[in-house]
């Protein structure tokens, strides 16, 4: 059965018309149980989707790669979040109750948790009309694929302000005992009056909070302080490589003058080394400036500069999507002596166009070298450049990424590694070290006179209220509450006097 105490609404949505709209749903024949079959859930290895909605047709032969649809589904540009592309649905149309709907399967068990947070709009072009309404669902099954039991949230209906992309949240589950999978569903659906209207969907995750995925197991207690920041230490055998990660000062320190050396060394085996910074930080420009011959590099040593987040599951079948949000600066040879040394990349870094190296002069002119991403909704806008940031001397490559593996912001942190392909020694047999003078992040900018432009449309006006009263009270993650302006983790009065004090025209 659907449980009430999870729908949830955006912009100035209304329960009545929603709770009478479900309960026709729930009458309609095979509703609960559309698209499954006999051992569905036996099939499913673990989460199996494509968050950023940006991939298809082609790569599997469906309207969005990874998912299964019927009715009426595609991807189109016409109303996006993140990145280039968004999910959009409309009624089948075939003159009864129906849905138009995108499935997948993911691995769930009894007691998992989870949390949704998805963004959704419609245009004013092509508005829901009337009863239509879109949905998530995630239906609850056992080991032979029958549904136990289902939740529903919904993500929007007629009433809605058109023409933005609304943030949604809930809490979903926990799963009931005897659960083996899920099948989570997006869809638009109609009555027999068949409502017209098109809704947007983007920037969609499933994060699973109970059991929570360890964002720190492959790392010991050592914490270091650097650029302001505090950094965890990597300690196990592990990729990349694999290799030996070491927390020892020979392979991560800060030094006097406030620098941080990465080595690898040779203590019995090769010894690597990797940190990761505590914060996940979001959209903004991760900015690194390095010390040292980068262009004299062993050909099998590699220098990470990235952002990964720990996943629940690192099957082959769900890596295609990049799911770990994953985008690198790299300085390596890759074991030809021969080869280029730097390169920007989002992975999988063999799918085509998510690569782009460039050289760096050999010469003690490159002694210092800053390399950064700018980490945009649209895209990753990504530099190299002999000098400091203060004193820029020589361009030496840029590169701008708007392709179907672009980051979305979540758990994704800033990690820094020093390691050795597929754990062969350096060709020199000799230790090798870097040092990264510091570590700059700066925030996505937002003008301040636009401080309560909630839907980014350069005005401070009423469907901004409307966008904050649709998140009034307390946020379940402060870092998602864009209408917190004050930022106190509470929408209320005080944000609300901050919006009034801002209306009109913004002049950034």
């Amino acid at each position: 059965m659907i449980d009430l105490k999870h729908i949830t609404f955006a912009g100035r949505s209304l329960l009545l018309p929603a709770i009478l709209f479900l309960s026709v749903l729930l009458h309609i024949d095979g509703w609960a149980s559309a698209g499954s079959s006999s051992g569905e859930g036996d099939q499913v290895d673990c989460l199996y989707d494509n968050p950023s909605f940006e991939m298809g047709p082609g790569l599997e032969g469906n309207a969005v790669s990874g998912w299964s649809d019927s009715g009426n589904v595609g991807l189109g540009d016409g109303l996006v979040s993140h990145g280039r592309r968004a999910l959009w649905l409309y009624g089948p149309f075939n003159g009864k109750t129906d849905s138009s709907r995108l499935t997948c399967l993911m691995e769930a068990y009894g007691g998992w948790s989870y949390a949704l947070k998805v963004d959704v709009g419609h245009l004013s072009t092509d508005a829901l009309e009337g009863a239509a309404r879109a949905f998530f669902t995630i239906r609850w099954r056992n080991s032979t694929g029958g549904v136990i039991a289902e939740e529903a949230v919904v993500l929007l209906n007629s009433l809605d302000a058109t023409d933005v992309m609304v943030t949604v949240q809930a809490d979903i589950g926990p799963a009931p005992v005897g659960t083996r999978s899920a099948e989570i569903e997006f869809s638009f659906r109609q009555t027999s009056a068949q409502e017209s209207g098109r809704v947007w969907i983007d920037a969609f995750r499933l994060d699973r909070t109970i059991p929570g995925v360890n964002q720190w197991s492959d790392f010991g207690s050592r914490r270091i302080d650097f650029a302001g920041h505090t950094w965890r230490v990597k300690n196990t055998y592990q990729g990349p490589g694999p290799n030996q990660f070491s927390d020892s000062t020979d392979n991560a320190r800060v030094q006097s003058d406030g620098s941080l050396f990465l080595g690898i060394d040779q203590a019995g085996p090769w010894r690597c080394a990797e940190l990761a910074i505590e914060d996940h930080l979001g959209y903004g420009t991760y900015r690194f400036v390095t010390r040292g011959r980068l262009d004299q590099l062993d050909p099998n040593v590699v220098f990470g500069l990235f952002i990964w987040e720990y996943v629940s599951c690192y099957e082959n079948s769900v890596m295609w999507w990049n799911p770990p949000n994953e985008f690198d600066i790299e300085f390596s040879r890759w074991g030809d002596p021969d080869a280029v040394e730097g390169q920007f990349v989002a992975q999988p870094y063999d799918w085509p166009g998510n690569i782009f190296r460039f050289d760096i002069p050999d010469g003690p002119g490159a002694e210092v070298i800053t390399s950064e991403f700018r980490w945009e909704p649209e895209g990753m806008y990504c530099r190299a450049w002999i000098g400091t940031p203060e004193e820029p001397e020589t361009l030496l490559a840029t590169w701008f990424y708007d392709g179907p593996h672009h980051p979305r912001p979540g758990r994704a942190r800033v990690h820094l590694n020093l390691w050795l392909i597929s754990g062969n020694p350096p060709q020199n047999g000799q230790p090798a070290s870097v040092v990264l003078d510091d570590f700059i992040f700066i925030p996505r900018a937002v003008p301040p006179s636009c401080l309560g432009d909630l839907d980014d449309d350069g005005q401070v006006d009423s469907s901004d209220i409307g966008l904050l009263i649709a998140q009034w009270g307390g946020c379940h993650r402060k870092v998602e509450c864009t209408a917190d302006l004050d930022d106190d983790g509470i929408v209320d009065a005080s944000d609300l006097g901050l919006m009034i004090g801002a209306w009109g025209s913004c002049s950034g």
